[in-house]
């Protein structure tokens, strides 16, 4: 091989390379029937069952919260592209350049499903579904490239594609966070490392280079978080490679992938990095404070917690009382049963090496992956000396426990694919597999969660009927002046009011054009910030002049309920609303021209 290579401990044998289109061209029938499973399960889980057989794509599953927010974007990026809008924060429009991310692939998607169905809802309940079929196949061939059994390949990729986070992370509105399918890849690649010293990207075939520059983009453009995760993952594999066989450059290649990551995050990130350039600093947004890296920091308790909809109540119960009594909570990070034993495998393992005794390297790769991820991103880890003293910009570090999903996912696969006993007989081993993955799915899914997406079929079906009751009243193009000011984004609740709520005006209509939306600390919310704190009379003169043709109240902004700005409006314009939504809590006047 031309390096000398360590024996004993925790990576003491070589492994065969083994590369993911084998895969996924020799187990297409596993792939294609497991990804419509999985496609299938998750509209039973969200729907229930029978409903849930035959996907509802009408009305949006969650509506309300950060959940607003993406469906806001997803409507920009279907209209033209999420960084620009002329009907958001009118007249000044709408310029989010001040709010970087790297998720030009979850908008491509947008747009791409929005295109395909003509509607922003079926365009993000599409767009949730589906990532459980991809989650699915990528997770499986990479499965199959550590030479596991294709049922336990199956079984692991099924439950990796149902973890509690996936879940989670969309009631929490957190879309973009459920395209984690770049997750296994990282896991791939940082295998290599350790085991090739390289990637094994020859790039002087074109083939190859197009394959390297066309994975690149993918696991640059679903999140920064996701693409820094990863990184942390190929520099532990890479410094791993580099003590296993006496040489450089294992770590050199794992530090040139990253830098490729860095390239393809800068280049999502490009715009913004642009417009701070040509435009003065906005203090007001994005600030992060590097306290918040330990707040939203991974607790390992959390990993073995019960999912918090867990079917057994004792089990729900127990997770709502560590979540009511002890500080630094969060919902996303539980491994689930199955994970925790490969949870265990991995301490086994990593003490097992530490005393010298023979272990996997397939295990071991999970085993270095997953303590190394821990050590970062626990409360008062390394997680906070890179907050102090590089950037605190990254602070969801409990998002990182998808990551120790999978790595306990894959360590569990390999010691359930090395018991000889269980796999003495091919029924065995099916039976076993089967029996896995129902009792983890089971155990990793409530039995559905269709009172919640109720809710939000219900509020979205009502303020969708009102938004578009105003469309048919106003003439094309009218622009509506939205009361009470709320600036945008990541502000604070009003009252009973949510930072996204009067975006919903926006995402509901096709023509209209409203004063909500423009960026905090820039000229149209400034603007707009000045003039709510005007008497009543004098924002109604303004606006008249500037172009709009009527105000919208939301009520749940105002601690009186609205009533004083209504019986304003009602005195200055000589009548009442005009259209009032079916709850009562949103009212629209019209201006006179």
């Amino acid at each position: 091989m031309g390096v000398r290579e360590r024996t004993g401990g925790i990576l003491n044998a070589e492994n065969h390379e083994d590369g993911l289109i084998k895969h996924l061209v020799g187990d297409w029938r596993w792939l294609i029937a497991g990804g419509l499973l999985s496609f299938e399960l998750a509209s039973i889980v969200l729907l229930g069952w029978p409903s849930g057989l035959i996907p509802s794509i009408r009305l949006p599953y969650v509506y309300g919260g950060d959940g607003l927010f993406f469906q806001w974007m997803a409507q920009r990026s279907i209209e033209g592209w999420a960084l620009t809008n002329p009907r958001s924060g009118f007249p000044f429009g709408s310029a989010i350049y001040d709010f970087p991310n790297s998720d030009a692939g979850s908008l491509l998607l947008y747009k791409i499903l929005g295109k395909l169905t003509g509607s922003v809802f079926s365009t993000v309940d599409l767009y949730f579904l589906l990532s459980f079929p991809v989650i699915f196949v990528v997770a499986f061939i990479v499965l199959r490239s550590f030479g596991i059994r294709r049922t336990y390949c199956a079984t692991s990729s099924l439950l990796f594609a149902f973890a509690p986070f996936h879940f989670s992370r969309l009631f929490y509105g957190h879309d973009f966070y459920t395209w984690y399918f770049g997750i296994p890849l990282f896991f791939y690649y940082g295998k290599n490392l350790i085991f090739y010293g390289k990637t094994h990207w020859n790039i002087a075939k074109p083939i190859r280079s197009i394959s390297l520059i066309a994975v690149v983009a993918a696991l640059s453009s679903f999140g920064v978080y996701y693409a820094f995760f990863g990184s942390i993952v190929l520099v532990v594999c890479g410094i791993a490679g580099s003590f296993r066989r006496v040489s450089v450059l294992p770590f050199r290649n794992a530090i040139l992938f990253c830098a490729l990551l860095f390239i393809g995050v800068a280049i999502n990130l490009s715009p913004n990095i642009v417009y701070r350039e040509t435009h003065t600093l906005n203090p007001e947004v994005a600030a992060r404070p590097p306290a918040q890296s330990e707040i939203y920091a991974l607790k390992i308790m959390h990993l073995l917690l019960p999912q918090p909809d867990h079917r057994i109540k004792f089990l729900r119960s127990y997770t709502a009382m560590y979540d009511s009594t002890f500080p630094l909570s969060n919902t996303t990070s539980s491994l689930g049963i199955v994970g925790i034993v490969g949870f265990l495998t991995v301490l086994a393992s990593m003490g097992a090496g530490l005393v010298g005794l023979t272990v996997r390297p397939k295990i071991g790769v999970a085993s270095i992956v997953v303590i190394s991820l821990l050590l970062v991103s626990t409360v008062g880890g390394f997680n906070v000396l890179f907050a102090t003293l590089v950037t605190p910009l990254i602070r969801g570090w409990d998002r990182i426990s998808i990551f120790i999903e999978f790595g306990c996912l894959l360590a569990f696969a390999v010691l359930i694919d090395d018991c000889a006993w269980v796999n003495k007989h091919r029924a065995s081993a099916v039976f076993s597999a089967g029996a896995i993955a129902v009792l983890g799915f089971l155990d990793q899914t409530p039995t559905s969660y269709n009172t919640t997406v109720a809710s939000g079929f219900y509020n979205a079906g009502i303020d969708s009927n009102f938004i578009h009751q105003i469309e048919s009243t106003l003439p094309a193009g009218s622009a509506i002046y939205q009361l009470p000011y709320v600036s945008f984004p990541e502000s604070n609740n009003i009252q009973r009011l949510g930072v996204y709520d009067l975006g919903t005006g926006f995402t509901n209509s096709k023509t209209l054009k409203w004063s909500y939306g423009g960026m905090q600390g820039r000229e149209g919310d400034l603007f707009f910030r000045a003039l709510s704190a005007k008497p009543v009379r004098e924002q109604v003169a303004e606006t008249e002049k500037m172009g709009f043709s009527a105000v919208y109240i939301d009520r749940r902004g105002y601690a009186d309920n609205g009533d004083k700005i209504v019986s304003e409006l009602t005195e200055i314009l000589g009548h009442g609303p005009n259209l009032v939504r079916a709850d009562g809590d949103v009212l629209l006047f019209k201006l006179p021209h």
